[in-house]
């Protein structure tokens, strides 16, 4: 059976040890009015060079909100990049037009944030799946062979990282730009028999965030 194509970015697999994952998240603030929106499933990072220190952006694209290079291009060697927080699966903020609480599982470039009331902040806040012990499925964006396991890769980028019409990731893993100072680290193939032929393109595999890339070590 051929391998399905569309790519979903990181979605919680077990952790390490196949315990099952919890699915906890925690909470880091966003800036009203991203430049570049954050999808749900891809992986994140903490802005430095752009004056927003300390706010939540998409490290799946090709330039993230700070002004660094990220997806396929993200290094650790940078100067000024800031480690893998973790993946993105929501965000809590006030709506500017409505004025009511509004809970999304992306928020797109340009969206803007009413006040919070209760605290007096326009910030938004981001929920992130950040345990670095979590293992992710993810989809390759070319055949993975033997050698390819434990080596690390960045995700893709292009035009747009996720769709406006669900909020989802459209980032693979992309097999064509191996470096150790990439994002995530493949451990194995993935046991899913409609995504199982790893001598094609977009089989399956469990990745976890680069131990030289996560903000836990």
């Amino acid at each position: 059976m051929a391998n399905q194509t569309a790519g979903f970015g990181f979605r919680q697999a077990p952790t390490v040890g196949s315990t099952p994952a919890t699915g906890g998240q925690a909470e880091y603030k966003i800036k009203s009015g991203l430049g570049v929106g954050i999808f749900q499933n891809n992986p994140v990072s903490q802005q430095h060079t752009s004056g927003d220190d300390g706010y939540l952006q998409d490290a799946a694209a090709a330039t993230m909100d700070d002004g660094i290079a990220g997806g396929s291009g993200w290094s650790t060697g940078t100067s000024n990049i800031q480690p893998i927080v973790g993946v993105f699966n929501g965000a809590f903020y006030i709506n500017s037009s409505t004025k009511k609480p509004t809970f999304a599982n992306h928020v797109l470039a340009g969206t803007t944030f009413g006040t919070d009331y209760n605290t007096g902040s326009s910030d938004g806040i981001g929920l992130v799946n950040d345990n670095p012990m979590q293992e992710y499925t993810c989809k390759a964006d070319a055949a993975v062979t033997q050698a390819n396991l434990l080596n690390t890769f960045n995700p893709t980028d292009g035009a747009t990282v996720g769709t406006s019409t669900n909020g989802q990731s459209t980032v693979k893993l992309d097999i064509t730009g191996t470096a150790a100072t990439s994002q995530f680290r493949i451990v194995r193939t993935a046991n899913d028999p409609a995504n199982n032929d790893n001598t094609a393109a977009n089989s399956n595999v469990i990745v976890q965030v680069s131990p030289a890339a996560s903000i836990s070590n």
